[in-house]
C-alpha cells in the first residue's frame, strides 16, 4: 500500500513538473524575437565608408506596431537609422548600413528594437568593429569665391560645393566668404558658419590623405578667418555637418583676379575633401 502511495506521488510530481516544462516552452515560443543574418555578433576588420547588410526578420506572436534602428559610434551619441510603422505578425526586410568615414578605429553599435500593440518591446544588436586607414583625398577644381563688392555670389558652401549669396542664403551653410565693400579686393575671408582655418603652407597638398589633414589641423593653430590672400596659400578646415562625424578639407588658392572695378573680383581655389 506504501509503494502504491509513493508511485501514485511520483507519478504526480513527475506531471506537474512536465506541465510546468511545457507551460514555460509555450511562453517561451510566444516571446517576439528579431532574427539577424548574418548571424554573428562582431562584424570584424570593417572599413570606414564600407556597407555592412543584414536581413531583418521579425516574429512576433501579437501585431506587431513599430520597428527601429539606431546606431551608436563609441563614446558619441545614438542616431536613428529606421524608424518606420509596421503591421501584422511578421516582418522582413534587408537593411543596408553605411560606415561613417571615420577617422580612427572604432566600434558601432547597431540596435534593433520591435514593439507590439501592448508596448511589448523586444531588441537585439550588432557591433561592427572599425579599422581606420588613410586613404587619399580627391580633388575638386575650378571653385569660385567672388568679391563681396561684385553683386555676385560671394559665399561658398565647402561640402557641395556651391556658391552662395551671403545676404540672401542661410548663414549656417556659408563655410566661406567675402566681404569687400569696395572695388579693392580685401583678400579676407570669414566664415559665417563659425568653421575654424588652419594655415599651412608647407601642408603636402599633391598627397594628403583623410588622416594627414586631420592630424595636420588638429596640430595647427586655429584662427575664425584668414587674411592677406595670396596665390598658392593652402588652409584645412574641419567641418560637423551632423553633430557627429567630422570631415577635414584642404583648401587652396590656384588664382586671385582683382582688376579694374568689382565685377569680376574673385578668388579661384581647388579643394581636397
Amino acid at each position: 500500500m506504501k509503494t502504491r502511495c509513493r508511485y501514485r506521488k511520483l507519478v504526480f510530481s513527475i506531471l506537474v513538473l512536465l506541465l510546468v516544462l511545457v507551460s514555460a516552452c509555450e511562453k517561451k515560443q510566444e516571446e517576439a524575437v528579431i532574427l539577424l543574418t548574418p548571424f554573428q555578433l562582431v562584424f570584424a576588420n570593417v572599413q570606414p565608408s564600407e556597407v555592412v547588410s543584414l536581413v531583418i526578420d521579425c516574429q512576433s506572436p501579437t501585431e506587431m506596431e513599430q520597428f527601429n534602428v539606431t546606431s551608436r559610434v563609441e563614446g558619441s551619441y545614438s542616431r536613428t537609422e529606421l524608424d518606420t510603422i509596421i503591421t501584422g505578425k511578421r516582418f522582413y526586410m534587408r537593411f543596408d548600413y553605411l560606415v561613417p568615414d571615420l577617422y580612427e578605429s572604432t566600434r558601432i553599435i547597431l540596435e534593433f528594437t520591435l514593439s507590439d500593440i501592448f508596448g511589448n518591446v523586444v531588441t537585439n544588436a550588432k557591433i561592427i568593429e572599425v579599422v581606420a586607414t588613410a586613404k587619399y583625398l580627391k580633388e575638386t577644381a575650378g571653385h569660385e569665391l567672388f568679391s563681396g563688392n561684385s553683386g555676385k555670389q560671394n559665399a561658398y558652401n565647402i561640402l557641395a560645393g556651391i556658391p552662395l549669396y551671403m545676404g540672401l542664403d542661410n548663414r549656417g551653410m556659408m563655410h566661406i566668404a567675402d566681404t569687400s565693400d569696395s572695388p579693392v579686393l580685401i583678400k579676407k575671408w570669414i566664415s559665417p558658419a563659425g568653421l575654424k582655418f588652419v594655415r599651412f603652407n608647407g601642408f603636402d597638398y599633391p598627397n594628403c590623405t583623410n588622416l594627414s589633414v586631420r592630424n595636420s589641423f588638429n596640430a595647427g593653430i586655429k584662427t575664425e578667418f584668414v587674411d592677406n590672400l595670396t596665390i598658392g596659400d593652402i588652409f584645412l578646415t574641419r567641418i560637423n555637418p551632423s553633430g557627429i562625424i567630422e570631415e577635414y578639407i584642404a583648401i587652396k588658392i590656384v588664382s586671385i583676379i582683382d582688376d579694374t572695378g568689382s565685377e569680376w573680383d574673385r578668388y579661384i581655389f581647388n579643394l581636397k575633401k
